[in-house]
Protein backbone atom coordinates (compact mmCIF):
# COMPACT_ATOMS: atom_id res chain seq x y z
CA UNK A 1 0.00 0.00 0.00
CA UNK A 2 1.51 3.55 -0.69
CA UNK A 3 1.02 6.32 1.45
CA UNK A 4 1.01 9.60 0.02
CA UNK A 5 2.92 12.69 2.42
CA UNK A 6 1.35 15.64 1.90
CA UNK A 7 3.74 18.83 2.41
CA UNK A 8 7.19 17.25 0.92
CA UNK A 9 8.02 16.68 -2.87
CA UNK A 10 8.18 13.50 -4.59
CA UNK A 11 11.89 13.03 -4.37
CA UNK A 12 14.13 13.36 -1.85
CA UNK A 13 15.85 16.86 -1.36
CA UNK A 14 19.24 15.16 -0.46
CA UNK A 15 20.64 11.97 -1.05
CA UNK A 16 24.11 11.21 0.72
CA UNK A 17 26.83 8.43 1.09
CA UNK A 18 29.34 9.20 3.60
CA UNK A 19 32.22 6.47 5.19
CA UNK A 20 33.80 7.38 8.54
CA UNK A 21 35.02 5.69 11.41
CA UNK A 22 32.02 5.64 14.07
CA UNK A 23 33.79 6.52 17.47
CA UNK A 24 33.17 4.17 20.20
CA UNK A 25 29.60 4.02 22.07
CA UNK A 26 29.70 3.66 25.74
CA UNK A 27 27.27 0.81 27.09
CA UNK A 28 24.13 1.62 28.21
CA UNK A 29 24.48 4.68 26.56
CA UNK A 30 23.78 6.96 23.29
CA UNK A 31 26.69 8.64 21.06
CA UNK A 32 26.19 11.36 18.68
CA UNK A 33 28.36 11.14 15.28
CA UNK A 34 28.90 14.24 13.37
CA UNK A 35 28.77 13.50 9.30
CA UNK A 36 29.68 16.36 7.44
CA UNK A 37 26.77 16.30 4.57
CA UNK A 38 26.90 19.14 1.87
CA UNK A 39 23.12 20.55 1.22
CA UNK A 40 22.30 19.17 4.44
CA UNK A 41 20.00 22.12 6.27
CA UNK A 42 18.39 22.14 9.89
CA UNK A 43 14.38 22.78 8.49
CA UNK A 44 15.35 19.17 7.02
CA UNK A 45 14.59 15.21 8.60
CA UNK A 46 16.30 12.58 8.01
CA UNK A 47 16.50 8.93 7.56
CA UNK A 48 19.95 6.79 8.31
CA UNK A 49 21.21 3.88 7.54
CA UNK A 50 24.26 1.99 7.88
CA UNK A 51 24.12 -1.59 6.43
CA UNK A 52 27.37 -3.31 8.28
CA UNK A 53 26.61 -1.43 11.55
CA UNK A 54 28.21 -3.30 14.32
CA UNK A 55 25.70 -5.97 16.16
CA UNK A 56 23.86 -4.54 19.10
CA UNK A 57 24.40 -1.32 17.68
CA UNK A 58 21.20 0.73 16.37
CA UNK A 59 20.96 4.08 14.52
CA UNK A 60 18.64 6.13 17.24
CA UNK A 61 17.51 8.93 14.93
CA UNK A 62 19.41 11.94 12.81
CA UNK A 63 19.14 15.92 12.98
CA UNK A 64 21.14 18.75 11.49
CA UNK A 65 22.55 21.30 13.80
CA UNK A 66 24.25 23.61 11.31
CA UNK A 67 24.27 23.57 7.55
CA UNK A 68 26.24 20.52 6.29
CA UNK A 69 26.55 18.69 9.72
CA UNK A 70 24.24 16.12 10.14
CA UNK A 71 24.49 14.47 13.54
CA UNK A 72 23.41 10.32 13.89
CA UNK A 73 23.03 9.23 17.23
CA UNK A 74 24.10 5.70 17.76
CA UNK A 75 21.85 3.32 20.87
CA UNK A 76 24.41 0.83 22.41
CA UNK A 77 22.08 -0.65 24.35
CA UNK A 78 24.52 -3.70 25.86
CA UNK A 79 26.22 -3.07 29.10
CA UNK A 80 30.38 -3.19 27.59
CA UNK A 81 31.38 -0.20 25.41
CA UNK A 82 30.92 -1.05 21.58
CA UNK A 83 34.12 0.36 18.82
CA UNK A 84 31.66 0.18 15.55
CA UNK A 85 34.16 -0.58 12.43
CA UNK A 86 34.65 2.16 9.58
CA UNK A 87 31.77 2.16 7.50
CA UNK A 88 29.54 3.64 4.74
CA UNK A 89 26.33 5.89 6.07
CA UNK A 90 23.42 6.37 3.51
CA UNK A 91 21.41 9.52 4.25
CA UNK A 92 17.86 10.61 2.77
CA UNK A 93 17.26 13.86 3.56
CA UNK A 94 13.61 15.63 3.26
Amino acid sequence: MAVNYTGFSSAPQLVAKVTIDPDSVPGASVGAQSLTVAGATPDMHFIVTAPSLTANLAIGGAYCTTAGTVVVRIVNPTANPIDPASQTFYILGL
